[in-house]
């Protein structure tokens, strides 16, 4: 079992346990905020657990019906975690909200403040454990999830923070204004990883520093005349590039073929911690008008069979 899988079922059982714990007690107190907490853990349990199933399916190898494999499951993974992610903060929200205007108080809060403490702990050493993974394995699922367990080190850190000042001051409000306070922080959370998802699912090119440094890495060799279609996409766990090069017609093909290989082997030493799937195409004359001709006139028939 590799380290994304381990790192998935260990926020798995953190999350269940979490939640069980925090359901108990939330009951017990009255605490919207630790209802809520137990809540955001329960949808943890979930979500890490389809993203265990999700790693399992995006490992797969390609075949011939998807040829470039399952990565992209990753992205909609973290697409749908986002998405509930920010369903939980507008509950939060909507909970804060009602506790306010009932006025309820908050019980037994020596026992909340404990448990607190307890899924503070538990949470900030299972982020700590998913950042070291989220890192070495480039996994767009294990991010979504460590950035997920960010927020609950956030949301359990403010619920006892909220429970400590009502146990010196009375003051119940604060429970429920603190569930306000989270509940944005988890929203604007979700957004980031919505937008991260939707970056892979529309293919958006790398970095502008990347392609500007291979743009310089091909242009330091003077056979190549000029280049042309360069293209270059990201999917969870590998990054894309192609191009068209062209040479001088009367340059050797195992020549052009040899600076074609030295630029795909500097641009994955350079770049040696990411995965590669680099196509080069080597042109004797500038063809890009014709190729931009041919696409066009590609889209227009297509256009027409489709009425």
């Amino acid at each position: 079992m590799n380290l994304a899988k381990i790192a998935t079922i260990s926020a798995s059982i953190c999350a269940i346990f979490l939640a069980i714990v925090k359901f108990v007690i939330g009951f017990t107190t009255g605490s919207v905020a630790i209802l809520a907490s137990a809540i955001d853990s329960l949808v943890d349990f979930v979500i890490s657990i389809l993203n265990f199933l999700a790693l399992k399916k995006a490992s797969q190898k390609s075949n011939n019906q998807y040829n470039f494999g399952y990565s992209k499951i990753e992205a909609l993974m973290g697409l749908l975690e986002g998405f509930v992610i920010f369903i939980i903060g507008v509950y939060i929200f909507y909970e804060s909200i009602v506790k306010i205007y009932h006025q309820e108080r908050v019980d037994n809060l020596n026992l909340g403040i404990y448990v607190m403490v307890f899924a503070l702990v538990v949470t900030f050493i299972l982020v700590l454990f998913l950042s070291y993974v989220a890192k070495k394995t480039q996994s767009l699922i294990v991010e979504s999830d460590c950035l997920h367990y960010k927020s609950d080190v956030l949301t359990n850190f403010f619920t006892l923070l909220a429970l400590v000042i009502i146990y010196f001051t009375q003051f119940y409000i604060i429970d429920a204004i603190f569930g306000i306070l989270v509940s944005f922080y988890i929203a604007f959370s979700s957004f980031k990883i919505i937008k991260k998802s939707l970056e892979f699912l529309m293919d958006k090119a790398l970095d502008k520093e990347v392609v500007d440094w291979i743009q310089v890495c091909i242009q330091k060799h003077p056979e190549i005349i000029s280049f042309h279609q360069l293209k270059t996409r990201q999917s969870p766990d590998k990054k894309y590039l192609s191009v068209h090069l062209v040479f001088c017609p009367i340059i050797s093909l195992l020549n052009a073929h040899k600076i074609a290989d030295d630029i795909e082997d500097e641009i994955r030493k350079n770049y040696k911690d990411d995965k590669w799937d680099i196509q080069i195409h080597l042109d004797p004359y500038d063809d890009s008008e014709e190729e931009r001709v041919k696409n066009e006139s590609s889209f227009d028939t297509a256009k027409i069979s489709s009425k």
